[in-house]
């Protein structure tokens, strides 16, 4: 999953900052969207449906999602 978050300062008064979510699998699109905001509020970029839901409702039966390990380097 792609997390895409913009700057957080942009403009909202009350310290509110708008979350956009954008679903969509094409690369084009989610920074035509980024753009488009111009660094006002977070967006947060899924590929599909499935995968937003996973994000927003997991399930106990899945698995946590597993950082890279950067290769040990030697001494």
């Amino acid at each position: 999953m792609d997390v895409e978050v913009g700057a957080s300062d942009g403009g909202a008064s009350g310290g509110e900052v708008p979350l956009v979510v954008c679903v969509s699998a094409d690369a084009a699109m989610v920074e035509r969207v980024l753009r488009q905001l111009g660094g006002t509020g977070q967006v947060v970029s899924c590929p599909d449906l499935a995968e937003l839901r996973a994000m927003l409702f997991p399930s106990p039966h899945d698995p946590s999602p597993t950082v890279p390990q950067e290769p040990a380097q030697p001494v």
